[in-house]
């Protein structure tokens, strides 16, 4: 596995190569003990977009569709802001309604799955048709239930060589950084 998006604590590595042979030091000693798992912004988008177009229903009879996400970064708030393309389907409307959706987050790591996860959702922004929603009744209820059912989303999960390399140093994903072009996961010892 290549070592790229991984950074490196060079005062507490490991010479791993002595038993690797003539060309066995390896170079720099940036081997072991890395400090956080970078992901950079095509990465994440990649990751991302594999994740829509995503259909949901609400209300049991309230049919929302959520595609092209576009992202921005908020480093200083440690949150990404993401719009998204919405069509309300018909249902209790006589029609289906075109719009967008703003909203940002922040990220938490799960476990159990190994994913970077949709966390604190704040809707900033919803128009339908060619109406921004901004005060309206409706637009707080729009709002309420783009905030359950898009909870928790995956934005990013990690590959398998990534966590076996985790698992091969003893360390564990913590806290997720937004920096201003990507995502670093801070990694800590197993304990």
């Amino acid at each position: 596995m290549s070592d790229r998006g991984v950074r490196f604590d060079r005062r507490r590595c490991v010479i791993l190569g002595l038993g690797l042979g003539a060309g066995g030091v390896l170079a720099g000693c940036a081997t072991i003990v890395p400090r956080s798992i970078d992901i950079s912004a095509a990465q994440l988008l990649d990751a991302l977009g594999r994740q829509f177009p995503l259909n949901l229903r609400a209300l049991d009879a309230l049919e929302l569709m959520v595609a092209t996400p576009r992202v921005r970064f908020l480093p200083q708030e440690n949150r990404l802001g993401t719009e998204l393309d919405l069509r309300v389907g018909e249902g209790w409307l006589a029609r289906a309604v075109q719009g967008t959706i703003g909203f940002t987050y922040g990220l938490r790591y799960e476990p159990s799955d190994r994913s970077i996860r949709m966390t604190d959702l704040r809707v900033e922004r919803l128009e339908a048709g060619a109406y921004p929603l901004s005060q309206s009744r409706g637009s707080r209820l729009a709002a309420a239930l783009a905030q359950q059912l898009l909870r928790d989303v995956t934005v990013y999960r990690l590959k398998p060589e990534q966590v076996d390399l985790l698992q091969r140093l003893r360390v564990q994903p913590g806290p997720v950084r937004v920096l201003p072009q990507g995502l670093a996961v801070e990694l800590r010892p197993m304990g």
